[in-house]
């Protein structure tokens, strides 16, 4: 069975204590869908239920429990544009090492997706999206993406390797596990629990109840056939209503402790037939896993003028193909904008840089998508890089013959030359240009004397002296 990543996030910060066995319920999210997403139980401290259904990939940016807000890590700069306060952190989709199930992907079990992912509105795309349902266990920035996941995996086994636990994370009284149900749960339950390496239980089981949990938000999805190809939506599978719960519980609560924490080496997941999975990650800082197919450890962005410079690093790189630059205007919508090589396969560190001239000035966001030599992706966290207006050069500033503007790339430039005493001689309005240079028209007409030269380039306005000899 191929390798699949699934919906548990791993947490370690906190300060309250609860009692083992006892059940969380997380009670907000926030997602980059439609640029914001807020959603939530409505109780004390919490948003109301958005009335907004997210019908495309969004991905999971921050979730509340007992009142603290904690961050993923996937754009810790949405939430400070939406003044929100939070505990960072920076979770990763899980790696599932197998699936172990009393029965093989049967009619019964469907890829869930939003229902524009596709680009048709309440309808089946053509051609339908692609199959294989494992890829839609890991995509998304991070692999947090709650608008994809699979609903009605058949009964079984899911396990997650883990090499190690943070000792500091028992306990602390923030979970250390997030579960996710995106569609239509039942009264069974799935069983949740850690082992040691030969397979046996360290501490003690939880049974999670779905239709126990509350629901933090809706979403409008369609529910491709997954064990066809290629996949078919189904009648009553299209343009559907589903809703959001979330449950979470601390290293405690499955009887882990001090002196056996140490021995887990994996997380384990008993399926009932009926569940309904998104992904499943865990906190960098918590836990030490297997790695991806490349190690990100830094990824930075910088302003030089109006240009933005783009950093990263890696620490093991894995088949890897290259890194695809996107940007986008408003943290929510990416485009690509360039690509530089990966190493391909190397335990030795890599640097990498990216120079990038945005088409107007101001704050933008940047990430990195990974591509492996088979096409998988993987997103990196955005960065925040606000630029400054570039320079306006006006040369020679003592002219005779010939007087030229170096404009940078802007949505809308005027030109206006003065006179000492106010009086327009010449205007010219530009729509959105590139970076030029402009030579003004007839410079040679004009009697000998001091001029002014006003560049106005997307409303903001500059001064410029020049002298006609």
């Amino acid at each position: 069975m191929k390798r699949l990543l699934f919906a548990v996030i791993i947490i370690i910060s906190g300060s309250k204590s609860r009692a083992q066995g006892t059940v969380n319920y997380v009670t907000e999210i926030v997602t980059d869908y439609g640029k914001f997403w807020r959603s939530g139980t409505g109780t004390t401290g919490n948003a109301p239920l958005s009335a907004t259904k997210p019908d495309n990939s969004h991905n999971l940016i921050a979730f509340s429990l007992d009142g603290v807000r904690y961050a993923t890590g996937v754009n810790d700069e949405l939430l400070k544009a939406n003044e929100l306060t939070y505990k960072p952190g920076r979770y990763q989709a899980l790696s599932v090492d197998g699936l172990t199930s009393s029965t093989v992907i049967n009619s019964n079990t469907k890829v869930g997706l939003g229902q524009l992912y596709d680009k048709v509105h309440n309808g089946p795309s053509s051609p339908p999206p692609t199959g294989g349902y494992e890829r839609y266990l890991s995509d998304g920035v991070q692999g947090l993406d709650l608008g994809t996941g699979v609903a009605n995996l058949p009964a079984g086994t899911l396990t997650f390797a883990v090499s190690s636990v943070a000792q500091a994370a028992i306990g602390d009284g923030v979970p250390d596990v997030l579960v996710t149900q995106f569609a239509s749960p039942d009264t069974g339950g799935d069983k949740y629990q850690f082992l040691d390496a030969s397979g046996k239980a360290v501490g003690t089981a939880v049974t999670v109840v779905f239709v126990n949990v509350p629901v933090v938000g809706n979403w409008m999805a369609d529910f491709y056939e997954a064990s066809q190809s290629p996949m078919t939506l189904g009648t009553g599978f299209t343009n559907t209503g589903r809703d959001l719960r979330l449950w979470a519980a601390d290293f405690s609560s499955f009887g882990i402790t001090a002196s056996d924490y140490s021995r887990i080496k994996s997380f384990q997941i008993t399926l009932n037939g009926s569940s309904d999975q998104a992904f499943v990650a865990y906190n960098t800082a918590a836990l030490s896993i297997q790695p991806l197919p490349v190690t990100l450890t830094a990824f930075a962005g910088a302003a030089q003028g109006s240009a933005v410079h783009l950093t990263w690093q890696t620490a093991s790189e894995r088949d890897a193909d290259a890194f695809v630059v996107e940007a986008s205007a408003d943290g929510s919508t990416f485009v690509p904008v360039g690509r530089v090589a990966a190493a391909g396969t190397t335990a030795q560190a890599q640097r990498y840089a990216f120079g990038y001239q945005p088409p107007q000035p101001g704050l933008g966001y940047y990430r990195l998508r990974q591509l492996d030599h088979d096409g998988t992706g993987y997103y990196s966290p955005v960065v925040a890089v606000r630029t400054g207006a570039a320079a306006v050069a006006v040369f020679p500033n003592v002219f005779d013959e010939a007087l030229t503007v170096r404009l940078p790339a802007a949505g809308s430039t005027t030109l206006a030359l003065l006179a000492p005493d106010g009086r327009l001689l010449y205007q010219q309005h530009l729509g959105a240009s590139p970076a030029q240079d402009l030579a003004l028209p007839s410079p040679a007409a004009l009697p000998p004397g001091l001029y002014l030269l006003r560049v106005v380039l997307d409303g903001r306005a500059s001064l410029h002296r020049v002298v006609k000899q």
